[in-house]
Parts: C-alpha cells; structure tokens; sequence
C-alpha cells in the first residue's frame, strides 16, 4: 500500500495543469451587468465591512463573500459567491482549480459558523445557479423541528426580496462573528491574487 506522501507529486502535478487559468498579474473578472459582481464590489469598497448596505452581508471571505439568502425558510440558509466572476463550475474544476479548492476553505469556514450559530442537524451544501449564473454555492441548514422532512430536499420559493419582518442583520452577525478568524497560508495568498486582480476603485 502506497503512504499519502507518494500522492503528493501526482496531486501538486494536476492541481496545476488544472489551474493553468490563474496567471500572474491575476485579473479577476467582474460582469457589471451581474447582481452579484454589484454586491462584491460594494464589499470591496466599504472602508467597514459592518457598514455594508447590505442587511443579509456575513462576511467578505478569502475568495468569496457569505450573505445569507433572502429565503430564510431554514434560518442561517447562506449562500457563497466567488469573488470572481465565473458561470461554471466544470470550468472552475478544468481551469482554476486552485481557487475553487480556496472557494471551498471558504464554504467549510462559514458551515462551521452556521453550526455554532444555528444549532442545525446538518448543513446541505447546493449550486443550483438558476436565478444567478455567477458562481456561487447554498448553505442550507437542516432542523429537528422538521420531522419527516428532514430526509428530503429543502423546499423552495425562489424568494427575491427581503423579508421585512425577519432580522437578518442580527442573524448574519451572530454567523460572522462564529467563523474561525485564522485562514490557510494558501487561503490568504489567494486572496492576495483576488484583491490584487480586481478592477480599480
């Protein structure tokens, strides 16, 4: 039986003939038409993250930033978009797969937060990509409280506005201050490229 460091040169070697899309300067790719490049870029340009516009905003991440979703059927539902502006995840995989393996870091630290901050029994993890084409993935936590229906597919609604009696600010807080605070060596270099490639203010 071969020991996990034999893997090491044949894992570094497709890593990056599968990331051969991440040259160096990096520019990250923003679509000013996209909802979601719109609310990156508001992150990008707070001088407060607290100050964000934004009630549903958790968290600028590594590569991406956490909001929760309108829908909050499932409290904490989360959803994680890329700070860069890809519409497909094959491609990711192909082409960028070191940011995708960054992106990833990013969804595990914010479903570790919802676990705290929620209490949910597990965490169902979704890209669905039919209201948005940017890339992005759903946290969606599940509950005691739903009986039966815990063993099936969460319910939705495709809601699209907020909801002006439920307090998302308070419950994006309560996530954002459960995410870990210490990121991978790799996780803050990524970020670097990101922050370094993104248009000018």
């Amino acid at each position: 039986m071969p020991e996990i460091e034999d893997l090491l040169p044949l894992f570094s070697k497709s890593v990056l003939e599968r990331s051969a899309g991440l040259t160096l300067p990096y520019k990250a790719k923003v679509d000013p038409e996209c909802s979601f490049c719109r609310k990156n870029r508001q992150v990008y340009l707070a001088e407060d993250e607290y100050e964000h516009p934004e009630p549903t905003f958790i968290k600028r991440l590594p590569v991406s930033v956490a909001a929760l979703s309108y829908e909050q059927d499932y409290p904490g539902r989360t959803a994680i978009i890329l700070r860069d502006h890809e519409t497909s995840m094959s491609y990711l995989l192909e082409h960028k797969l070191l940011l995708f393996i960054a992106f990833m870091e990013d969804v595990s630290a914010v479903a570790e937060a919802i676990y705290k901050a929620c209490k949910p029994v597990k965490v169902n993890y979704a890209v669905f990509m039919n209201m948005h084409d940017h890339f992005h993935m759903h946290l969606i936590p599940r509950y005691e409280w739903e009986g039966e229906n815990l063993r099936k597919p969460p319910l939705f609604r495709g809601v699209d506005k907020l909801d002006p009696d439920f307090d998302y600010r308070s419950l994006a807080l309560k996530i954002r201050h459960n995410i870990p605070g210490n990121s991978s060596q790799f996780s803050e270099y990524m970020e670097r490229m990101i922050d370094a490639g993104l248009p000018e203010k």
